[in-house]
């Protein structure tokens, strides 16, 4: 059985954004954020539309703003969604190696050397770190953003 998921990330407070995809928000199991939110209100808004709301933090969400969104956080943690698991980043690859391809990895960076960590310049500039996770674990699929000129898969 598979699931829908509805992926965003890096949306820097824009809540015209957030408000845009409620009227498609519906046609989804869960809602996972990249990180980069900026605004607990993005979170909040997000819950309001029915679907659980799953989240990592990036490196431009203030300091402090976990305290205030800890309800929605899977850092460190995995969470069963349908027949799948989300992992959310930074988390130990032994707590996740088993689950293989029913793992779905949720970082705000994408690991280092792929297609979506290429910067303006044409550097990669992704997390080796996750790299390194990414190939002992092999999970399903990797949820990132950060990279805002590399969107893809």
């Amino acid at each position: 059985m598979g699931i829908k998921i509805l992926h965003i990330s890096d949306v820097h407070g824009d809540m015209q954004y957030i408000k845009l995809i409620s009227s498609i928000a519906r046609n989804f199991d869960a809602i996972v954020v990249s990180g980069d939110f900026e605004n607990p209100e993005v979170l909040d808004v997000l819950s309001n539309y029915g679907r659980p709301v799953y989240a990592v933090v990036g490196n431009m969400d203030p300091y402090g703003i976990r305290s205030r969104v800890q309800k929605y956080l899977i850092e460190g943690r995995v969470v069963p969604v349908g027949s799948f698991y989300l992992a959310g980043y930074p988390i130990t690859a032994d707590s996740i190696r088993d689950l293989g391809s029913r793992l779905i990895l949720v970082s705000h960076y994408p690991p280092h050397g792929t297609s979506v960590d290429r910067a303006w310049n044409g550097e990669h500039i992704g997390s080796r770190s996750v790299r390194r996770l990414v190939e002992d674990v092999k999970p399903l699929v990797v949820l990132c953003g950060h990279v805002h000129e590399s969107r893809g898969y």
